[in-house]
């Protein structure tokens, strides 16, 4: 959901509080103001406006720091009700207004006159606009192959709001960014509409649909942070083997990656092509792992219980031949590796 208007926030009484909460949980965790602002499903711009404190942080996201650092919340702070205290705001206003100027929507009769005009010339012969008093359409796809890749998409950097659903891309896959968009299309017959972030390296693919978010919500998904929900496959593609692959593809070129794992010996370099798959949803996860297995692979769950890994070169040529990527990062990362196999280059 987008922040703006998420109902609970955190009112630190003293100035400072909010500010060191972030940085020292950017210290902590070792991120940049990017980084932080990609686990806390928000955009760069409301984190640097939180940490100049030029508005307040929204409560769900000060937990979800609280419960990544292992720190408590600064104490001294009230819990606003954000809706409440618009709706005080407004009263207020109004009421002002119509000490002021004896009304609350300016000149009432001339304001009736121009509208029983516009209605008389034109209104009452013009069509509404799509999507006005009506939920734009949207197709609605049968569960497929595609369908699980994209809810992998989702599930990878995917957010939810009442009205839109957004992915968000580094904005250097420039490929990947059609491709995904082109899944949409497919899919939902819709053609999503591409942001670029004035203050990020990155791109907001997003679709303006209620339907949309109708359809994805039956399949599990909650508004707001991924990581509080606790977000996991659905069952019709955890139980399904063909599914589910596609939904690990999804998973893997939006939220994973492929890397060399270097040392030398004697003199000599050795360099072996690993996966892994991150995420902070427990259940995410121990589903990844889980399919992954039962398809005959290898892998390795992280300490931190964070990661899943793939490391031996053997399944790694199995999830490259079986699985394979969409997004070209990964693609580059594995005609790199095997030309370096070919003895012709050095993997970096």
């Amino acid at each position: 959901m987008s922040e703006s208007y998420v109902k609970y926030r955190i009112k630190f009484r003293n100035k400072g509080t909010q500010r060191a909460f972030i940085l020292k949980a950017q210290k902590i965790l070792g991120l940049t103001g990017v980084k932080l602002a990609k686990k806390l499903n928000i955009s760069q711009r409301t984190l640097t406006d939180w940490t100049r404190e030029k508005i307040t942080i929204s409560q769900v996201s000060a937990q979800t720091i609280s419960k990544l650092i292992n720190v408590p919340i600064p104490k001294n702070h009230t819990v606003i009700d954000w809706r409440t205290h618009f709706q005080k705001a407004g009263k207020i206003g109004g009421k002002n207004k119509f000490l002021k100027y004896g009304s609350v929507g300016g000149n009432e009769k001339y304001r009736k006159e121009k509208w029983e005009e516009w209605w008389e010339e034109i209104g009452q012969y013009k069509k509404p606009a799509k999507g006005f008093l009506t939920l734009a359409k949207i197709k609605i796809p049968r569960k497929s192959k595609l369908l699980a890749e994209f809810i992998g998409i989702l599930l990878g950097d995917g957010n939810i709001s009442a009205y839109h659903v957004g992915i968000a891309l580094s904005s250097e896959e420039k490929n990947y960014i059609k491709y995904v968009s082109s899944v949409i299309q497919k899919l939902f017959g819709v053609s999503p509409k591409i942001f670029k972030h004035k203050s990020a390296n990155a791109v907001s693919i997003i679709v303006n649909r209620k339907l949309l978010v109708d359809f994805c919500q039956k399949f599990g998904f909650e508004m707001g942070n991924k990581v509080m929900h606790q977000v996991d496959m659905p069952e019709w593609i955890k139980t399904n083997k063909v599914f589910s692959r596609e939904c690990i593809r999804g998973l893997i070129d939006t939220n994973g990656c492929f890397f060399t794992h270097s040392y030398i010996v004697r003199g000599k370099k050795y360099s072996y092509l690993k996966i892994a798959f991150t995420s902070a949803s427990r259940p995410l996860l121990s589903s990844f792992a889980k399919t992954l297995i039962n398809s005959g692979f290898n892998v390795r769950i992280s300490k931190n219980q964070k990661d899943v890994r793939i490391d031996d070169t053997r399944f790694v040529n199995k999830y490259i031949k079986e699985i394979g990527s969409h997004n070209e990062k990964h693609l580059q990362k594995i005609r790199k590796w095997k030309v370096a196999l070919n003895g012709k280059a050095a993997v970096c």
